[in-house]
């Protein structure tokens, strides 16, 4: 009888000792896992530029407008030569002025003023002399997309062009990836690259 009580004993503790490890799941690796809430953390070197980019992709390209501000610095600077370029942005569905520069700026102030990873569109006032040393001008519409801006981006300054094209008439058109391209279309170089010894009348 002993015995037998013995025998029943140790098949109990084995059945509950057994059926106790087996509930517990065995680590797959050496290292604990991670908190869960570090998990679903987002990546912080990207999470808000993500964000402000999916909502600039959003809006339909074809619903991107120029503001009425962008007809008016246009005209002033066409009509009345109060500016030597205008730099334009897009800004959610509408294209806006980004900046203006007085007649006294180069083309050299224009060239630093575009950045190097974010796309524009520009205006630029060229005075220059031709080769029989009279004193001209044109105007330039520069479509600004360089190399390393974002694919979104260059897709809706692409598509848009067409919109701020129909109120900044009358300009030859320049479009560039790098600097050198912008230079290159307006056909400055070193010997003419200054506009602000200009020998026309400001108003």
């Amino acid at each position: 009888m002993h015995l037998f009580a013995s025998k029943m004993h140790y098949r109990f503790n084995y059945r509950y000792y057994h059926s106790s490890s087996c509930s517990q799941s065995a680590p797959t690796s050496g290292r604990p896992h991670p908190p869960e809430s570090s998990m679903a953390e987002p990546h912080m070197k990207t999470a808000g530029v993500a964000q402000y980019i999916r909502h600039q992709d959003d809006v339909p390209t074809n619903a991107i407008a120029p503001t009425d501000d962008v007809m008016t610095e246009f005209k002033l600077l066409k009509m009345r030569r109060k500016y030597r370029y205008i730099l334009f942005r897009i800004e959610a569905d509408k294209v806006v002025v980004d900046l203006t520069a007085p007649r006294s700026a180069t083309f050299k102030d224009f060239d630093a003023a575009l950045p190097d990873s974010d796309c524009r569109y520009a205006v630029y006032d060229h005075e220059f002399q031709t080769s029989d040393s009279r004193p001209s001008s044109k105007l330039f519409f520069v479509t600004w997309i360089p190399q390393n801006s974002h694919p979104g981006f260059k897709m809706a300054y692409t598509h848009a062009k067409s919109a701020i094209q129909s109120v900044c008439e009358g300009c030859f058109e320049v479009s560039a990836v790098i600097k050198k391209e912008i230079a290159l279309g307006l056909d400055i170089t070193d010997g003419n690259a200054s506009d602000s010894d200009s020998e026309f009348e400001d108003d």
